[in-house]
């Protein structure tokens, strides 16, 4: 399906750089996709996984949890800890590390995102998602006072929201609400790419659409289209402007082992 967030195209390399300033000037949250899907659907609704019921996903998520715990329990840094009991952080986690869940990735550098965006598929459009983070912290207080279930003490303050009371039901959640958050205490690979994340209750939910929804004024969410001809240079610009390339946004021993294989596969 279409998204319907207005959309802007950028034709050539100082357009695109000045746009992402603008971004970085107005604090909004920024997510890169080399290609043009069109939608904002999470790993675990795409591709062989999108046929799954609601209790299936909830079973791979779970099954992806636990055996993350059994494994990273003796090695995991001191910003994963908590993945070791708080499920939500669980997933963003997980996420970063390639799992399919049903969290989306944001980032608070447009920059970041512009490097997503033009990392793969030299051959097709690359596109940025853009949304107001101020204007969701506004907006998206009303969900809790419209479900007040999905607060701890039922009172709709936002304060108490806890993800966990809906987020994991077995049946379909009445509460339809979307998060966009960031993991204050972080992890190197989170911290180096700025994340943040959009979470829903539900599975096989367009996030871009959610958040349409959820914003309503066109002036503050926007999706811009990168054309494929300008990836190699916004690639180069990024690593010699910004020090931003695949390297230093996984700074860890498998973002680097990765990062070798695919240098040398080159």
């Amino acid at each position: 399906m279409r998204n319907s967030w207005p959309e802007k195209k950028l034709n050539n390399v100082n357009e695109v750089f000045d746009e992402l300033m603008q971004l970085q000037g107005k604090g909004w949250l920024s997510r890169g996709q080399s290609q043009c899907y069109q939608n904002l659907r999470p790993v675990i609704d795409r591709d062989r996984l999108s046929g799954l019921s609601r209790l299936e996903k909830l079973q791979y998520e779970r099954r992806s949890i636990d055996i993350f715990r059994s494994t990273a329990r003796s090695f995991a840094s001191i910003g994963e800890e908590r993945a070791r009991t708080d499920d939500v952080i669980a997933l963003a986690v997980l996420r970063h590390y390639g799992v399919p869940t049903r969290l989306l990735d944001w980032s608070a550098s447009p920059y970041v995102a512009a490097y997503f965006a033009v990392s793969h598929h030299d051959h097709s459009d690359g596109e940025i998602w853009s949304f107001s983070e101020s204007d969701y912290e506004i907006e998206g207080k009303k969900q809790w006072r419209k479900w007040p279930s999905t607060t701890t003490d039922r009172s709709g303050d936002g304060n108490r929201f806890a993800a966990g009371l809906t987020a994991f039901s077995q049946s379909e959640p009445v509460e339809d609400w979307i998060i966009a958050v960031f993991y204050p205490m972080g992890f190197p690979r989170q911290n180096a790419q700025k994340g943040a994340y959009t979470m829903t209750a539900r599975f096989d939910v367009d996030h871009a659409n959610k958040l349409r929804e959820l914003l309503i004024d066109e002036s503050r969410f926007r999706r811009y289209v990168l054309k494929a001809e300008l990836k190699k240079e916004i690639r180069q610009t990024l690593l010699t402007e910004k020090d931003i390339w695949r390297g230093s946004l996984y700074p860890d021993s498998a973002g680097a082992a990765e990062t070798v294989k695919l240098e040398l596969e080159k």
